[in-house]
């Protein structure tokens, strides 16, 4: 039986689901009952139900009417919507930034990216590779004076890649090819040239959506409880 910290229950609660959902334990459409969960952790239902509406408002779980809370279940559609706002707000927010780029943004976009050429070099871990095309985003959008556009641009694509469909991620891009694609961004940031920033960031986003979209077919099926009625095939 696991035991928490009193004063953290519901945020250790949320931690534990989202480290599930990254590793691949919890997929889409699995359930997650408070009741289970709360004799696990040794706690009250309480703190397990604010988890859960916490994760549900972060997209990275869902009511449905039968399962009740469950991991999200992702289409192809829905990766696409989420993307597609995280690439207009985020391709605003630098068209923004590259108007009058401060010195310490080109300073520090210019050294992610030599970190990046170095990992290609050195064979780096796949995890090494996404710090740091997170770390290039984030610094995007760091520099925008809009805290909500901020949260807004990183969230919608951050609970696909970061959790819902992680395991996926890692397989759909080379090291070069990470690289390469932020690379891309980085030039057309440097040109200061709106229309090629908004091009290269909303074409970075799409390709991403056509690779992920194909994995939606896979996630594991809703486990079938005792007693639920059921037909053989023929």
């Amino acid at each position: 039986m696991q035991q928490f910290n009193k004063t953290t229950y519901s945020e250790k609660v949320a931690h534990l689901i989202k480290q599930r959902i990254r590793s691949g334990k919890l997929r889409g459409g699995d359930s997650i009952g408070e009741a289970a969960m709360a004799e696990e952790c040794g706690i009250s239902r309480a703190p397990v139900r604010e988890a859960l509406h916490h994760l549900e408002a972060e997209g990275l779980l869902m009511s449905h009417p039968k399962r009740g809370k469950c991991v999200t279940i992702l289409t192809p559609e829905k990766i696409r919507a989420n993307y597609e706002l995280s690439a207009i707000l985020e391709s605003e927010a630098a068209v923004l930034v590259a108007e009058e780029m401060p010195p310490k943004v080109q300073e520090r976009l210019a050294s992610i990216m030599e970190e990046m050429r170095k990992a290609v070099a050195a064979g780096g871990s796949y995890e090494e590779h996404a710090e740091l095309g997170t770390q290039f985003h984030e610094t995007i959008l760091s520099f925008s004076d809009n805290a909500l556009l901020r949260s807004l641009a990183s969230r919608f694509s951050r609970v696909i890649s970061k959790y819902l469909l992680y395991q996926e991620w890692r397989t759909i891009y080379t090291p070069q090819e990470l690289y390469d694609r932020h690379s891309r961004i980085y030039e057309a940031l440097c040109s200061r040239d709106p229309e090629r920033i908004r091009k290269a960031i909303r074409a970075h986003y799409a390709e991403s959506v056509e690779r992920l979209a194909c994995f939606c077919d896979r996630q594991k099926p809703a486990r079938r409880r005792k007693g639920d009625a059921h037909f053989p095939t023929e």
